[in-house]
């Protein structure tokens, strides 16, 4: 009986332990499936991705989308956040350009407003004349930010007698920038001629034109070339309606001492 029973058991079918067959038939075919799914995920993206635009809703309902607000200029974002006005901004644009503090920037551009001068030549001048130094004096008897001759500045400013008054920045501004009208002017508008004249003197450019030459000796194009002065060169008028001095603002510990601080080279 006990051997009848034995053999009965070795006929059952045999059974694994651990993991089904099917188990691991299916495995081989779900990693061939997963890696096939991960590279068209990859090439079409699209296919897991939100549908583009707005919601379905929204288009059906008829109201008007809303649309993406224009890119506002970094110049508009500015004045809006800071309250600046457009005067302020091109003051401190030309103190970036030269590396010059505000303060100098604001007084060489108020002073150019009032004696009629574009602020855009007068930096431009005053760049090539003394590097924005206010205490500059050169071998000839040039003094100050626009290096003006003690005669020539009498002959503007008869109150003018020394050395002295001459350096005074705001004093030397004014006499040279109305120097500079004047030779602007005396060529009718012809800026090249007045800024040479400014720099030659009016006789030697008055002869050199009597006999037909050209009177450049470079100077002009230092003064009114791109080199020097942003990269572009100079295509304005040359002279302005004259502008009343703003108000004077409160006063600031950074005053005319620290003018020459920070003067670009």
């Amino acid at each position: 009986m006990s051997t009848l029973s034995g053999r009965l058991e070795d006929r059952r079918p045999a059974r694994h332990a651990g993991v089904p067959r099917w188990i691991l038939l299916a495995l081989p075919v779900c990693i061939v499936f997963g890696v096939v799914l991960g590279l068209y995920s990859t090439s079409a993206p699209r296919l897991f991705s939100p549908p583009a635009g707005p919601p379905g809703s929204l288009r059906l309902s008829g109201i008007p989308l809303p649309r993406t607000p224009p890119v506002l200029g970094t110049e508009y974002l500015e004045r809006v956040v800071e309250n600046k006005s457009a005067r302020e901004l091109e003051i401190e644009r030309f103190a970036n350009r030269y590396y010059v503090t505000e303060p100098l920037a604001r007084m060489i551009h108020e002073a150019a407003l009032e004696q009629g001068i574009d602020p855009e030549l007068a930096f431009r001048l005053i760049r090539v004349e003394s590097v924005f130094d206010a205490t500059a004096s050169n071998p000839a008897g040039g003094l100050g930010l626009c290096q003006l001759m003690l005669g020539t500045a009498r002959d503007i400013d008869s109150t003018i007698t020394t050395r002295k008054q001459l350096m005074d920045p705001r004093t030397n501004l004014r006499v040279g920038l109305i120097n500079l009208r004047n030779m602007i002017e005396r060529y009718h508008g012809d800026v090249r001629l007045g800024v040479i004249a400014y720099n030659r003197g009016e006789i030697a450019v008055d002869r050199a034109l009597k006999r037909g030459r050209d009177p450049e000796n470079g100077y002009g194009k230092l003064v009114l070339g791109p080199v020097a002065h942003g990269g572009k060169p100079y295509t304005g008028k040359g002279l302005v309606p004259k502008v009343a001095p703003p108000p004077a603002p409160p006063a600031r510990d950074d005053g005319v001492a620290g003018l020459t601080s920070g003067a670009g080279h």
